[in-house]
């Protein structure tokens, strides 16, 4: 039984498009340069999984578009491309994006990826970074992704890792213990903000839900949902490879890669950490399972 009301996702994801707590919209190119560079330099692996597909004639669709910065990518390489997204503002500003940049594609839509308007075997790869898990009907979208696929086809879908330094040390611990702090002494936002690039406005909410809601609110069934994507966020969830080769379990050859140590989430101590330790934690217990498995 659901417990989350699909219209406010949609609301908050329209309201708040990725990547909007860190680089503030404008009309024009710079906002898209200005993200494109945030987003590569902060998770550089997606590039380099991107360049692993072979892309080029295929038809592809993506499921959650954000600001079209993968959108773009994906096109640059050769795929015949189609969107959709849930919200219509990220739908207006990739549409905006591609005609800034006279990037061709097929069709960008608003849709919702439990009910995707293609017909059956219609694709040969659909990608998605970062955006299923924010719906708790995930197992209707994965089955959805199935079949729009040609048969051979692939899926591409990042989840977020539960078993990742992310969940277990700066999610469980760090944020939790922090808030209560913050709390204690309010002296310290500044700073937190300073070091963590986290803006002041969301760690104020944060501390808000904290005083408004009491205990109940750190508890990881309630905070998980709160601490990825924001404190506004509706609903995340988080997977294992286990439990993500379950899910994909009607695919065929799943390969599992896990990415990105969230360094700002650190406090610091990244300036600390050798290159080699912080490969080894990304590598190990990143914040993102890359999925890729074939209908």
């Amino acid at each position: 039984m659901n417990v989350t009301n699909p219209s406010e996702i949609k609301k908050f994801w329209n309201e708040n498009p990725v990547g909007s707590n860190f680089i503030d919209y404008t009309e024009g190119k710079e906002f898209y340069e200005k993200y494109d560079e945030f987003r590569y330099r902060t998770e550089s692996h997606i590039l380099l999984e991107l360049d692993d597909i072979d892309f080029r004639g295929k038809k592809v669709l993506e499921i959650g578009l954000g600001q079209g910065a993968d959108s773009m990518q994906i096109i640059k390489r050769g795929a015949i491309y189609y969107g959709i997204d849930i919200t219509e503002e990220s739908v207006r500003r990739v549409k905006k994006r591609f005609k800034l940049y006279n990037i061709p594609y097929q069709e960008v839509l608003v849709a919702n990826a439990e009910s995707i308007p293609f017909d059956s075997d219609f694709f040969d790869i659909v990608y998605s970074h970062g955006v299923i898990h924010h719906s708790e009907n995930i197992v209707k979208i994965v089955n959805e992704i199935h079949r729009v696929l040609k048969k051979g086809g692939i899926a591409v879908v990042m989840l977020y890792h539960k078993n990742s330094f992310d969940y277990y040390m700066s999610i469980s611990i760090f944020r939790r213990i922090g808030l209560i702090l913050l709390i204690v002494f309010p002296f310290l936002i500044k700073i937190i903000s300073m070091i963590t690039g986290e803006g002041t406005e969301r760690i104020h909410k944060h501390i808000s839900n904290l005083k408004a809601r009491g205990f109940p609110y750190l508890k990881m069934k309630n905070f998980i949902h709160k601490s990825t994507d924001g404190p506004e966020n509706v609903f995340s969830s988080v997977w294992t490879i286990r439990s993500s080769k379950k899910l994909f379990k009607s695919f065929n050859n799943i390969s599992i890669r896990i990415h990105f140590l969230n360094e700002r989430h650190l406090l610091g101590i990244q300036n600390f950490l050798p290159k080699s330790v912080k490969h080894m934690l990304s590598k190990h217990y990143g914040w993102h399972l890359w999925i890729s498995t074939t209908k």
